[in-house]
């Protein structure tokens, strides 16, 4: 079945697509193209944020005394994997005029404003390592580029033609659909000294149904070891290199995890809001290792620089059984991470 890729990176509204799309594409494609989010706003992350598309934000916490006085005395988390300058006050906040390109169903025009401050984080590593300068110089390169949406077009038109997608097999999950965006991966990887991801690998843990082959939580285990406890239950996908993503559960705590193998070349980005709402800290898990939590109630991060790669885990908003919204508390998080081989990952 063909699908036009300008609908695939427009409409898709999340990194949580339901995993049986299989009749689109593969539902490790679709998230790869879609990117992480954060959840408190139900931010919905197109391919380029200069894309000439109105996002919509659901809701605008205010930062607290507690939130600022937090992130004054706390310099080692977010900010250090953030692609902006976190401390900027102007941020993203200045009201933009939106034209709905010709070909959608309104031409009309839209003025909305933006959060106080938004900020893109890397999930590839620290600011100081190649990792985070490669995604962060490809970040900036994919935001600029291809404003009006006609490469992609002609790229879309090309492959129904031929049937053929002339960079999928080279760059798996990167939404790479021109010349232009190959060459420059190409110098980032050369300039950083860094590796492809490599392909898609299928999990075989579903007998249930043969043509689901998203890749489990006993799948990762198999290849990577006691990574983690028997309670932590998900699904995702995961590249030859042993890069991988899960959309995971663990009792009460729903998130999402990654981990970027060490001199790999990685664009996957999360939104994270305004960084001065989150309480940070850092906690040495039973593992041994040190991670970084960033909290602000009903979701936050935690990030870890572990000795094969480097780990972000994207906590997602939850209810209980009730319907009643979760807050999560630094205790219920730091017992959540214990559960977690970090040191194996």
């Amino acid at each position: 079945m063909q699908i036009n890729i300008r609908d695939l990176m427009e409409n898709i509204e999340d990194s949580s697509v339901e995993l049986e799309e299989k009749d689109v594409v593969s539902s490790e494609r679709i998230k790869e193209l879609t990117k992480m989010k954060i959840n408190e706003y139900d931010f919905k992350e197109k391919r380029s944020s200069k894309k000439k598309f109105v996002t919509v934000l659901i809701a605008a916490a205010m930062v607290s005394a507690l939130g600022i006085s937090a992130y004054a005395a706390f310099r080692g988390g977010l900010e250090g994997v953030s692609f902006g300058d976190p401390t900027d006050p102007s941020g993203s906040a200045a009201t933009e005029k939106i034209v709905v390109p010709s070909g959608s169903e309104s031409n009309d025009e839209y003025s909305f404003q933006n959060p106080p401050q938004s900020h893109m984080i890397s999930l590839q590593g620290y600011s100081d390592t190649n990792e985070f300068k490669a995604s962060k110089e490809w970040y900036e390169f994919e935001d600029k580029y291809d404003q009006d949406w006609k490469i992609c077009d002609a790229y879309d038109k090309k492959c129904k033609k031929t049937g053929k997608d002339p960079f999928e097999e080279k760059y798996p999950g990167y939404g790479i659909y021109s010349q232009e965006m190959a060459d420059k991966a190409d110098e980032l990887i050369k300039k950083y000294n860094l590796k492809l991801r490599g392909k898609f690998i299928d999990g075989h843990s579903n007998p249930d149904d043969p043509k689901d082959t998203s890749i489990r939580e006993k799948d990762l285990k198999e290849m990577f070891g006691d990574i983690w406890d028997d309670k932590i239950h998900g699904a995702g996908y995961c590249y030859e290199n042993g890069t991988f993503s899960l959309d995971a559960d663990y009792e009460k705590v729903s998130f999402q995890i990654r981990r970027v193998i060490k001199g790999t070349f990685d664009t996957v980005y999360l939104n994270v809001g305004d960084i001065s709402q989150y309480k940070q800290s850092t906690y040495k898990t039973k593992s041994g290792i040190e991670v970084s939590i960033a909290l602000q109630d009903r979701s936050g991060v935690v990030l870890a620089n572990t000795p094969k790669g480097f780990v972000t885990i994207n906590l997602c908003q939850n209810e209980d059984e009730d319907g009643n919204p979760i807050t999560y508390t630094q205790a219920q998080i730091e017992e959540f991470v214990d559960h977690i081989n970090f040191d194996k990952l």
